[in-house]
C-alpha cells in the first residue's frame, strides 16, 4: 500500500514537473527566436545603410536607389521591435531572403514611399 502511494506521488511530481519544464522550454524557444530574428533584421538595415554610400555617385539610378535604401534602412530601424513581431506572427523561416521579402512587405504596406523618394530623388539627383 504505501509503495503504491509513494509510486502515485513521484509520478504526479513528474508530470507536474514534467509540464513545468516545457513551460520553460516554450519561453526559451521564444526567446532564441527573438535573437535570431533581430540578428536578421539588423544585417538587412546594414545592407540597407551600406547602399547609403552610394549618394555620391556620378549615376542617378545608382543615386536612386541608394536613396530608396537609405530611408528603408532608416524606416526598419525605427521600427525593428515591430518588425521582429512581425515576423514571429508571421512565422517567417530563418533564412534571410524569406526574412528580407517579409520586411520589403511590411515597408511597402507601411509606407508611401513614392512621395519620400520624388522629394529626395529630385534633391539629389539633379545635376
Amino acid at each position: 500500500m504505501k509503495r503504491t502511494v509513494l509510486i502515485a506521488i513521484i509520478g504526479t511530481l513528474f508530470m507536474v514537473c514534467g509540464g513545468a519544464l516545457n513551460g520553460f522550454c516554450d519561453e526559451v524557444e521564444e526567446g532564441r527566436q527573438v535573437v535570431i530574428y533581430g540578428a536578421l533584421v539588423d544585417s538587412y538595415i546594414q545592407k540597407c545603410e551600406a547602399k547609403a554610400d552610394l549618394l555620391d555617385s556620378s549615376s542617378a539610378q545608382i543615386r536612386q536607389s541608394a536613396i530608396r535604401a537609405t530611408v528603408k534602412g532608416a524606416f526598419l530601424q525605427s521600427n525593428r521591435t515591430e518588425m521582429i513581431r512581425y515576423l514571429m506572427e508571421k512565422k517567417a523561416s530563418l533564412n534571410a531572403d524569406r526574412v528580407a521579402y517579409h520586411l520589403n512587405q511590411r515597408y511597402a504596406g507601411s509606407v508611401f514611399p513614392h512621395e519620400v523618394y520624388a522629394a529626395l530623388g529630385h534633391e539629389r539627383t539633379e545635376p
